[in-house]
């Protein structure tokens, strides 16, 4: 009689195929199809079908694609996931997000926009990753001018 709304798949957060540890430094983008952990320092793009744990203490400085992501260190860039983004209380994303569902910790940090999508089963469009670099560097310098005008 009542059509029950089916839960979105768990986020899996344990297991992980790549690692960057905490001393490790990476530049370059990274393409996985299995989920990835970063405890060290990116500066680049991370493409990946799975999901991605940033662990405390790690630092992004480029855009994310995933299905699911776990923020617990800080991120400079855009991240469109299909499913869930958490950022935890440790955690910091300073651009943009496109995302199924939307998880923020107090104490957490989230400094941009946000798109809501409908379905779970809308992949980001990773054809537009440049283009949304370039935008998120013209919405940012123009965020940060109208920050000043209000002080």
């Amino acid at each position: 009689m009542f059509n029950k709304k089916q839960e979105p798949a768990t986020p899996q957060f344990d297991n992980f195929d790549t690692l960057i540890g905490k001393k490790s430094e990476f530049e370059g983008t990274i393409k996985a199809q299995d989920p990835i952990r970063i405890d060290g320092v990116l500066t680049g793009e991370i493409i990946s079908e799975a999901d991605i744990v940033i662990g405390e203490g790690a630092e992004i400085k480029g855009n994310i694609q995933c299905k699911n992501i776990l923020l617990a260190g800080t991120a400079n860039g855009n991240i469109q996931a299909a499913g869930r983004l958490h950022i935890t209380s440790t955690g910091a994303l300073y651009g943009d997000a496109s995302i199924y569902s939307f998880i923020v910790d107090e104490k957490g940090i989230f400094d941009g926009g946000c798109h809501m999508r409908k379905s779970e089963e809308a992949k980001p469009d990773t054809s537009k990753s440049e283009s949304s670099n370039e935008k998120n560097e013209q919405t940012g310098s123009r965020r940060n001018s109208s920050r000043k005008n209000r002080s």
